[in-house]
Order: C-alpha cells, then sequence, then structure tokens
C-alpha cells in the first residue's frame, strides 16, 4: 500500500527529522517524548499542532480579508486626495478673497480678558 503525501507534508516531515536529530531526541520519539522534552504538557502540545493544522484555512481566510482590505484602502487612498484637491481649492478661495486675513484678525476677538495677578 502506497501512501501519497503533499509537498507541504513531505517538507514538514523532513523538518521534523532535522529537528528531531539536532535537538538529539531519539528517532522514534513519540507525541509525549516531544512534549516532555519541549516542557509542554500533551495537551498543550496538540493545541499548537491543531493550530499549525489549521493554518491553511486561516491563511485563506487571511489572504481575502488583506485583498479587501487592500482594496478598501485604495478606494480610501483615491477619495482621500478628491478630498485633498477639494480643500486645496478651498484654502485658494480663501486667499483670493481675503478670508483668510479676516478670520485670522477676529481670532482674539473671543478670547476673555485675562484678570491681572495680584
Amino acid at each position: 500500500m502506497e501512501k501519497q503525501f503533499s509537498a507541504d507534508e513531505v517538507a514538514i516531515l523532513i523538518r521534523a527529522r532535522k529537528i528531531i536529530k539536532e535537538k538529539g531526541l531519539p528517532k522514534d520519539i513519540d507525541v509525549s517524548g516531544i512534549c516532555d522534552a519541549a516542557g509542554v504538557s500533551r495537551k498543550t502540545g496538540y493545541e499548537w499542532e491543531s493550530r499549525l493544522g489549521k493554518s491553511d484555512e486561516q491563511l485563506a481566510v487571511l489572504q481575502r480579508e488583506h485583498d479587501e482590505l487592500k482594496g478598501k484602502h485604495a478606494d480610501l487612498t483615491a477619495l482621500y486626495k478628491d478630498v485633498r484637491f477639494e480643500n486645496a481649492g478651498h484654502k485658494a478661495k480663501w486667499v483670493i478673497y481675503g478670508v483668510d486675513k479676516l478670520l485670522a484678525g477676529k481670532k482674539n476677538t473671543l478670547e476673555v480678558p485675562k484678570k491681572p495677578a495680584r
């Protein structure tokens, strides 16, 4: 009976063998031995494994979210450019009609005079 492995599975198995060899663990180590060597419980080890196992699904979801955010970013960037251009036009009108000078002159008229210090 032949077993078929995906490219990712083969890569994971090869990396696992390298790690086992580098850490000086026996070749036939079981899950409990791996978790003991890592200093975690078997339950924690399986939780870590399940997070890693779901990574392909999560990666697809994250990729879709990333693509959506890129689209929203492009839309917001275009909107920002439009608003910035419009704002520059308003500022130019204020300069042309002298509104900026009028407002600058009235800036301090609303302040309440301070009482002199005793």
